[in-house]
């Protein structure tokens, strides 16, 4: 097979990239009224891809766009194998998900490096490297490019709900929302500053919801 069929098959494998659904019957999320339509993993992508874009200026330190950019299209490839898990976990607090659960968080690394490997194989060997290596130091979470992208990917997932719900959610929803990934935001001033215009914008809507 050469390299572009190689690539061909790639592309066309990540179909499914779009049809992953974000929030759908997560704890909260599945007694809230329907949405006519939910997010799906690649628009998340392209909405943290613009939003990169938008803060490039604004962030306070020399980084590597280009680098950061590749981070945000690949970070979420590996759940069209391991899934979107969800940081509420199975009862609203997060307790024993990745968000605040160590064990919880360990399994998600080794399911996601798993299905990382397995998916950019079907890639050329060079690029396969890339691609995985790229997403390795993005979970890793020790550069500033992998700092910078986390952070939008928190962001824009909170925007996400806000948008959903126009502030009004559950009191305990409300207060993991304004809790879950705030230490994301301190690796760049401007998007501390993106996080707190987005908490207040929640804060000036919310209302409870009641079923």
């Amino acid at each position: 097979m050469s390299d572009i069929e190689k690539i061909f098959n790639f592309v066309t494998y990540l179909e499914k990239f779009k049809k992953i659904e974000r929030f759908v019957g997560q704890f909260f999320w599945k007694d809230y009224p329907k949405q006519k339509r939910y997010d799906s993993d690649a628009d998340h992508t392209w909405r943290m891809a613009i939003m990169l874009l938008s803060l490039e200026d604004e962030l306070s330190q020399p980084f590597d766009f280009k680098k950061a950019m590749k981070m945000v299209l690949i970070h979420g490839i590996p759940e069209i194998i391991a899934g979107d898990s969800s940081p509420l976990g199975t009862d609203g607090t997060g307790k024993n998900s990745h968000a605040y659960s160590k064990e919880a968080s360990v399994a998600k690394f080794q399911s996601e490096n798993s299905a990382a490997q397995e998916i950019f194989a079907k890639l050329p060997e060079k690029k396969a490297k890339e691609f995985y290596d790229l997403w390795f130091e993005f979970e890793k979470q020790e550069c500033y490019e992998a700092k910078i992208v986390k952070a939008i990917d928190k962001l824009e997932g909170k925007l996400q709900a806000f948008e959903y719900s126009r502030g009004e959610v559950f009191k305990e929803h409300y207060d993991f929302m304004l809790a879950y990934g705030v230490e994301s935001y301190k690796a760049d001033p401007a998007l501390q500053e993106f996080g707190d215009v987005l908490h207040a914008t929640f804060e000036e809507n919310y209302r409870e919801f009641k079923v």
